[in-house]
Order: structure tokens, then sequence, then C-alpha cells
């Protein structure tokens, strides 16, 4: 037996401590190694759940394929991976959602059909459908595949959803990733009709931020695998470094939690303005000529423009800057809608701080007063373009949130006896333009 059949021996069955020696050998010997690894994945193929216990070289082999990034065998993986998801379960386990993808696309032989045909495939597990998905969006975002295919691809997985699955929750997330903004009624729909989870993707708000955030841009598949490297830190494999795993994942959450209570608690920082100072709103004038003795903001009966500006850190940049090839709200939507926008978004997106330490009622009231701001301008706007109807207004205007959303939460708000008026006011309002 020559140096690469005990290496592959080595690995063949489930051992306490991650087989390093063994994988630099089969490293070292790519060519030969590779009609073994074949060898596993078939075999594993073909006995599925009978397969002996223990026997763990199909596993490793996957990972080493895709190092070798071994094209020729990718219909071959690909059949694997299609098979009941309980027996690749039991084949394969947490290589489903943690490494599959990877595999995947190091492994991608060319062929587009065969990768619509699998995610198409409802009868293949959704996890697998999913990083099938993800290998696509990484091919679309690499040049391979075109954007106009690569949206009608979308679209068909979207309106040909029936159930929800983890699979509309994977497409949702890749439409936001590609900031095809011109989808949002399709991420609109998996949600109206049920089919993406809330905890997974949030609500059409955090999609909207999520379309027009480029911060978190990054590869979705990893251009290259160094499989040993990818498994070594397994949990499958005896580590002296657990328990010092654990108290550092222990000070990283304590330390979140400190930096969420600081960023909750601590007041905006008030600039003082001199009377010669460059008034903040941008004319260009001088404070004094300007703004100083203009009627003060509505908004600033409700929280300073220091504090609206700390809560709209998140919300998509309206700056003058632009980096080329990005996309911005002013691309889709006028000063105006994004003026209401943001007031809505101060008064409904959730701030971060822990749940505990929470004023329910002063957020209600703070919520209260933008939506009720933002009604007015909603009702100036409609009158003043005699829209007919607030399903008009919401496919023209609307943002982050839709009148048939947030006006009902309005109208909870001013359910008291101090509010009766304003309350028959908006309701009359809100059932007028409903009913058209």
């Amino acid at each position: 037996m020559n140096e690469l059949q005990r290496a592959i021996e080595e690995i063949t069955h489930q051992s306490i401590t991650f087989p390093e020696k063994a994988f630099r050998i089969i490293e070292k010997n790519r060519e030969e190694a590779i009609s073994y690894l074949r060898a596993s994945v078939e075999y594993a193929l073909t006995k599925r759940n009978e397969i002996e216990e223990g026997y763990q070289l199909h596993f490793y082999a996957l990972f080493l394929l895709a190092q070798f990034q071994d094209r020729g065998f990718f219909p071959k993986i690909i059949k694997f991976v299609s098979m009941p998801e309980d027996e690749l379960d039991y084949l394969i386990g947490d290589c489903v959602t943690s490494g599959l993808r990877d595999i995947l696309y190091n492994t991608y032989n060319g062929d587009k059909e065969l990768l619509k045909k699998t995610a198409r495939d409802d009868a293949i597990g959704e996890f697998v459908r999913a990083a099938v998905l993800d290998v696509m969006c990484q091919l679309y975002l690499d040049g391979i595949i075109k954007e106009s295919e690569w949206k009608s691809f979308l679209k068909r997985s979207v309106y040909d959803a029936q159930e929800y699955s983890y699979f509309c929750d994977a497409a949702a997330y890749l439409i936001c990733r590609c900031h095809f903004a011109d989808m949002l009624p399709e991420i609109r729909y998996l949600l109206d009709h049920g089919l993406m989870d809330e905890s997974v993707m949030g609500k059409y708000d955090s999609c909207v931020d999520m379309m027009f955030d480029y911060q978190k841009d990054e590869r979705l598949c990893e251009s290259s695998v160094n499989a040993a490297d990818t498994l070594r830190h397994w949990a499958m494999f005896e580590d002296n470094s657990g328990s010092e795993a654990s108290e550092k994942s222990r000070k990283d959450f304590e330390k979140m939690l400190r930096a969420m209570k600081r960023e909750f608690h601590q007041p905006a920082v008030i600039k003082k303005i001199g009377r010669n100072d460059p008034c903040p709103c941008g004319s260009g004038k001088k404070y004094k000529f300007c703004c100083l003795n203009k009627p003060k903001d509505a908004l600033d009966a409700v929280e300073s423009p220091q504090e609206r500006q700390k809560w709209l850190k998140d919300y998509p940049y309206t700056g003058k800057e632009r980096i080329e090839g990005r996309i911005y709200l002013e691309d889709f939507y006028d000063p105006l809608s994004i003026e209401i926008d943001k007031i809505l978004y101060l008064g409904l997106m959730n701030r971060p701080g822990p749940i505990w330490e929470r004023d329910e009622k002063a957020e209600e009231q703070r919520a209260k007063k933008y939506l009720y701001l933002a009604y007015q301008k909603c009702a100036e706007r409609i009158e003043r373009e005699q829209i007919s109807s607030l399903a008009v207004y919401d496919e023209k205007y609307s943002i982050h949130y839709f009148c048939r959303e947030w006006i009902p939460e309005l109208l909870r708000l001013l359910q008291n006896v101090h509010e009766r008026e304003i309350y028959q006011e908006v309701r009359k309002w809100y059932k007028a333009y409903s009913a058209k």
C-alpha cells in the first residue's frame, strides 16, 4: 500500500481528531487521488442510508474535489445532492448549509441548464436548491450569467412558489443582494402571500434597506476551497480550544450588548450653531440670514435634528456624493416621497436596545407624532395631485411602508378619549380613499 492509499484509508472512516497529515498527502497527489474521491461519492450515492456506520470518505471527498476544482464530476455531484433530503442529511449532515454552495461553485462545469433544473425541482431539499441559487447569483456577479437571464429566473421562482420554503427566503435575499430595485414588487408578493419568513429576512422595510445597502456586499461563494482549512475546526473533531472559543464567544456577546446599550441610551450630540456659521440647511448662507428666525419645524417638536439623524443612520444613503454603478433612492423616488418616507421610518423602524429597558409609552407617543405628520403630508399630496386612491398613491410614492400598513397603526395609537377628533378625521379619510 503506497502513501496515498494509506492516506485515503485514514480518512475513510470517522475520526476524533482531524486527519491533517492525510489531507496533506492527498493534496500532494491530486491527480491520482481524484479517482479515489470520485469513487467514494459514487459508492455513497449507491448505498445511501445503508452505508456502514462511520464511513466518511465521501464527505471529505466533496470538499477535496472542490479544492481540486474537478469540473468533470459536477453532474455526479448534482445527482448526489439531489437525493431525498433525509438520505442526504444522513450522508453529509451540516455540509448542506455549511459548504455546499462552495463545493458546487468550485466544481461547476458551465452547464447553466443543469443548475436551473436543480433549483426548480421542488422534490429536492430546499437548502440544496438555495445553495444552487447562491451559485447562480455568484455566476451573475462574475459576469457569466446575464442580468436579464438571472432576473427572469428569479421572477419565475417567485411566482411559481406555492408555499413557504427557505428557497423563497434565499430568492428574496439575492434580489436585494443584487440591488434589483425594480424587483421590489416580487419581494412584496412573497410577503403578501406568506411565502417568506419575516424572522429570516425581516419585514418589507428591512428588505428595502438591504436593497440600497452596499456595505455588506461580499462574495456568496468562495473562489477557491481549502478542504483542510474548512474542516479542521468543525465540531465533529476534538478541539482543545473549545472552552477558549466558548469564553471568547461569551465575551463577544457581552461586548455587543454593551455597545447596543450605549447606542440606545447615548443622546445625540447637539452642536450649537453660531449666528455667523454656515446654515445647516445647506443653503450656503449664514445661519442668521437663513434659518435662525424661521418657525420651528414640526419634526423638531418630536425629536431634535441631531436625534433624527442618529436614528436615520441605517436609512438608504441620500447624500450628494455618488459611486458609479450603484443605485440610490433618488433614482426611483422624488424628494417629497423620500421626505415622507423618512418620517415614517423614524416612527416605525425598530430602534436597537435591550427590550427590558424600553419605555413603550414613550415610543408609542413618538411613533404617533411621526405618523400623524406623515398622514398630513400624504393627505396634502393626495388632494393637491388629485390622486384617486391609496392604492394609486402606494404604487407611485410609497417606499418602506404602504398606507394600508401604517395608517391602521396610526389609528390604533389615536384610540383614546383625548384624541377622538383626530382619530375620526384620519379614520374618515382612510375609509374614503381605501374604498376607491
